[in-house]
């Protein structure tokens, strides 16, 4: 059974007068699936699932041990959105499935796919003060929940899990699964594995013809227009068409952090991240636009900056594969829904028949805009300061890694100074997180499993580093050669830089944000089997960069960074200005 390259289509083996039905054991049909799923990695807590592990033990799926469950959920998350295909996690049931509930949150908010199973008691003991015996309700952070217990079922379950996952909005899914039916034998129905359903998007739906129309002569019309690309345009892998659509309509783009790559930084049309974690550029361009397409985005909170930015009543043209998006924080929509990179091809179509437009002007505006920020921030970039400061490390990092890189991003100051500084090309180049501190690192060593021809930098704090710092031993014990960019400033910075703004008399302060100096991350990394070099010197991160890639292992670039650094976060404006 461990003969990965064996297709269930070819094995006829079995199946009776119906070539679709296959006689096989519980443990032979999950290893079979997770074959044909064409994953590389599963993320475990054990011990859940052992018969099925075992029978894949001759597959070149790297079977991956983690040290905590919620762990395990982030390592699922970063493969999946790494691979464009559903990551897979196991663990046990009642405190394992509470801790791995934590670890869908940040998928379910990203719209990322992932299949997580968990164990059931079976019905013979069900109820019965069972080891472990709680359950946890994972309905609020999946699209598809449910419990498989009888074997002549599991192919249907299985089946239907996949095809929530990856169809209309991508989220997580979870199965409870009597482990009992691994030693069990049945005749499974292969046809509920469709292979389409293995990656995402399943489908490509297309927008309403007249409204696709409408919506490029709205733009045409409109004096002061501006593109906002959210992660659905990068799931979708729509960046040439956002390329082209801006070009030819003459219309500048921003993205939100999740949305990064959505087009070249570089570009002469692109205006970099805007909403709460943003280029404070962005917010007068958002301000004084007449109309906004956002394309494959929630335009939630993050975005607008708490619906702020733009002002309501500004009309908006909405993309998005979830109809009930467009109009959900903003009314005066008009909805396109489809598919990201469909909906644009349509929009180009009618602009090609039509021709292009220009917005000169405008366009000229919102670039002196950017510029003028780029003239601010030139002395934070280049200035080779001692402490490091955050905008020179994030510049530095790019200049040092390959163009092929792939960013993991952790959410609050790290990830921030990341979507600011970083000037990326367009492409899944960037992931980052939706808001669970901590997320980066094992995230990165889940899409460095998916993607390991490229070379993987997980962008965190000190403050995120800690959460998970366990699971560098896991990176090292599975030779997943993540290098991770540690900005330590020996406090959780945010929180330290309100608390001294509000609170600046208040006693004891610093117990309330702030770490001890004597943690030293380069010299746990070398104690862990890993590579690991502290940096104080700006002039040294590039060398440093690169020797931590050669090193083919995992590596732990800790810089030492400035901590009165204060993050281009909207909330902090005035503290950055005084």
């Amino acid at each position: 059974m461990g003969n990965s390259d064996r297709s269930i289509d070819d094995d006829k083996s079995g199946r009776g007068s119906n070539e679709f039905l296959r006689k096989m054991k519980g443990h032979e049909f999950m290893a079979e699936l997770i074959r044909q799923s064409g994953t590389k990695a599963i993320f475990f807590v054990p011990t859940f699932l052992y018969p099925t592990l075992v029978e894949l033990a001759e597959d070149p799926i790297k079977r991956v041990l983690c040290h905590s469950e919620k762990a395990a959920g982030y390592m699922a998350d970063g493969y999946s959105q790494a691979s464009g295909t559903p990551g897979i996690v196991i663990t046990m049931g009642g405190p394992g499935a509470a801790n791995l509930y934590a670890g869908l949150v940040d998928a379910w908010q990203s719209n990322t796919p992932l299949l997580a199973l968990t164990p059931v008691a079976p019905g013979s003991s069900y109820n019965g003060n069972s080891y472990q015996e709680a359950y946890v309700d994972f309905r609020p952070v999946t699209k598809y929940d449910a419990e498989v217990r009888t074997i002549d079922r599991m192919a249907e379950f299985f089946g239907k899990a996949y095809r929530e996952m990856t169809t209309g909005a991508p989220r997580p899914v979870h199965l409870y699964l009597d482990g009992a039916l691994e030693a069990e034998e049945s005749e499974f129905d292969f046809r509920y594995m469709d292979r389409r359903y293995f990656s995402y998007p399943a489908f490509r739906p297309q927008a309403d013809d007249g409204l696709v129309g409408q919506a490029v002569q709205e733009i045409r019309n409109a004096e002061r227009p501006v593109m906002v690309c959210g992660r659905g345009t990068i799931v979708s892998g729509a960046w040439g068409e956002v390329t082209t659509l801006a070009e030819q309509l003459s219309i500048p783009v921003t993205t939100t952090l999740g949305g990064k790559g959505s087009i070249d930084d570089r570009h002469p049309l692109s205006l970099g991240v805007t909403g709460s974690y943003r280029r404070p550029s962005t917010d007068q361009v958002l301000e004084d636009a007449d109309l906004v397409l956002y394309v494959g985005g929630h335009n939630g909170g993050a975005t607008s900056k708490t619906r702020q930015l733009p002002k309501p009543g500004v009309r908006l043209i909405h993309i998005d594969i979830n109809p009930a998006q467009p109009g959900a924080n903003y009314p005066n929509v008009l909805p396109l829904i489809g598919d990201a990179r469909s909906v644009l091809r349509q929009m180009l179509r009618v602009v090609r028949a039509e021709g292009s437009a220009t917005h000169s002007a405008w366009v000229a505006k919102t670039k002196k805009l950017l510029q003028e920020w780029r003239e601010k921030e030139e002395q934070h970039i280049h200035g080779n300061a001692i402490p490091i400061r955050p905008e020179q490390l994030a510049n530095e990092v790019v200049m040092a890694c390959p163009e092929n890189t792939l960013y993991v991003t952790d959410t609050g100051f790290a990830g921030t100074w990341a979507g600011v500084f970083m000037e990326l090309p367009a492409g899944k180049n960037c992931l980052h997180c939706e808001g669970s501190l901590g997320w980066s690192f094992p995230a990165a060593i889940g899409a460095k499993t998916a993607v390991n021809e490229r070379p993987v930098v997980a962008f965190t704090g000190d403050g995120g580093f800690f959460y998970h710092l366990t699971e560098l031993e896991t990176a090292v014990r599975n030779e997943i050669n993540v290098v991770t960019v540690v900005l330590n400033n020996q406090a959780m910075a945010l929180q330290t830089h309100v608390l001294r703004d509000i609170w600046p008399d208040s006693c004891d302060l610093d117990k309330l944000s702030e770490f001890g100096e004597e943690t030293n991350f380069a010299a746990i990394a070398q104690g862990m089997g890993a590579w690991g070099v502290r940096v104080t010197d700006p002039k040294e991160i590039g060398n440093a960069i690169r020797d931590a890639i050669d090193a083919n292992m995992p590596a732990v670039v800790e810089v030492m960074i400035d901590p009165a650094a204060i993050a281009p976060v909207a909330f902090m404006a005035k503290l950055a200005e005084s």
